[in-house]
């Protein structure tokens, strides 16, 4: 019998189903997957190289996907008081009566919330994926900074005193966040779940 030869996607495939029907469900542990590469000739480094990959892409998808749930939390934060103040200019115009002049403000108002709508209906793909790279990279930055000063702390003990960068502020835990970025702070929190689950 001729040996069998199947394309790429074929093959790739052919592994996803054979995983399927072993029963696996939806999870496969690391080192079994390691073994089975090393079985059919792939290197441990490629699988390591391409996990870490995966997990990357996964993360991003991820930060992705809370970014884009922000922004329409965003819009309808938006909406909420615009259709509360539009019905009551609405029921003092009508209570007053004459010239219908609630119309004016709610129309300006509205060109703004389409313009809202418009931004987070159809958003620059190119521009999220570097807004949500802006915050990881900040995220590491953050990271990196907290764990010099726990170091440095551990170090040189500072007799109680707790020291805090300048724009960085202290909470009662030791913790720190910087006040100028809370509006980010929720993007950060999924990136951060994000990681955990990588």
């Amino acid at each position: 019998m001729a040996d069998r030869v199947y394309k790429k996607e074929e093959a790739d495939a052919i592994l996803a189903r054979a995983i399927e029907l072993q029963g696996h469900g939806e999870a496969t542990p690391h080192a079994e997957l390691v073994a089975t590469a090393r079985e059919i000739g792939v290197a441990p480094e490629a699988i390591e190289k391409a996990a870490a990959e995966v997990l990357g892409r996964r993360r991003d998808d991820h930060a992705l996907r809370a970014l884009r749930a922000r922004q329409w939390r965003g819009f309808f934060v938006h909406l909420v008081p615009y259709v509360c103040v539009g019905m009551l200019l609405g029921f003092i115009n009508v209570a007053t009566g004459g010239f219908p002049w609630a119309v004016i403000p709610m129309l300006g108002w509205g060109i703004g919330l389409a313009s809202h709508l418009l931004a987070v209906a159809l958003p620059d793909e190119e521009k999220l994926r570097r807004r949500v790279a802006r915050l990881q990279e900040r995220e590491r930055g953050r990271t990196a900074a907290l764990r010099v000063d726990a170091e440095a702390s551990e170090r040189e003990p500072s007799g109680g005193r707790m020291r805090v960068r300048p724009g960085v502020e202290a909470t009662a835990t030791g913790e720190t966040y910087d006040a100028h970025d809370e509006a980010d702070a929720e993007m950060e929190e999924a990136l951060q779940k994000g990681s955990r689950r990588g």
